[in-house]
């Protein structure tokens, strides 16, 4: 998972009345992970992410460390419709990009990775933005989302969350380097902002993600 990949604002008072057990409403699930190193998938010791799931939609709370002060993070939902459809069983990179047996790109002339278009549809995948923000001197962060059933609005491809409970949720957080002046705005807000137009989009990079399993 390398390239997974818009704010919806969401204060923490609501979003933490939105995920309390106590308060939750009937038919809402909720799921804590760790957050993991795209690096070599090790789970990252004092993080929580934690997925609401509710019928209109999900909610998600991500609070996590070791990310470089001053920098703009974005965080981004990966949203597989139809879990069932990734190869192999388990739904990564390899259901969005064209992959060899080695679990290498297999690139365009120009050397960009090509979209795998078959497994896209085949799992009805999306990427839609969550969050973004810079980082604060102490190098943690919480990142918040919400995604409501149906809504494309966010997304970098795909038709968006048909199903919240049913649907395989990836969190990806994206750090795009040191913030810019006058371009903070553009970094916080889109997938390559303040990165290089072609890839690999240096010096953007994704750094951490987590998997919440279907809850159906």
């Amino acid at each position: 998972m390398t390239i997974y990949t818009r704010v919806i604002s969401t204060s923490g008072s609501i979003v933490a009345c939105l995920v309390s057990g106590s308060l939750a409403l009937a038919g809402e699930k909720i799921q804590t992970v760790k957050m993991q190193h795209f690096e070599d998938a090790s789970f990252i010791e004092d993080t929580e992410a934690m997925l609401t799931r509710m019928d209109s939609g999900i909610y998600m709370s991500i609070d996590t460390v070791g990310l470089t002060p001053g920098h703009a993070v974005t965080a981004w939902f990966v949203v597989f419709n139809n879990p069932a459809a990734c190869s192999g069983d388990e739904c990564g990179e390899d259901d969005i990009f064209n992959m060899d047996a080695d679990g290498k790109f297999i690139l365009n002339a120009d050397g960009s990775p090509p979209m795998n278009g078959g497994g896209i549809e085949a799992a009805g995948i999306s990427a839609l933005r969550a969050d973004g923000l810079v980082i604060d001197i102490d190098g943690k962060a919480q990142f918040l989302g919400r995604l409501p059933i149906g809504d494309p609005s966010e997304a970098i491809f795909g038709s968006g969350m048909a199903n919240a409970h049913a649907a395989e949720i990836h969190a990806v957080i994206r750090d795009h380097s040191d913030a810019k002046p006058g371009k903070v705005n553009e970094m916080v807000n889109s997938f390559n902002g303040g990165c290089a137009d072609s890839f690999p989009f240096a010096p953007c990079t994704d750094l951490q993600f987590a998997i919440f399993k279907p809850a159906m």
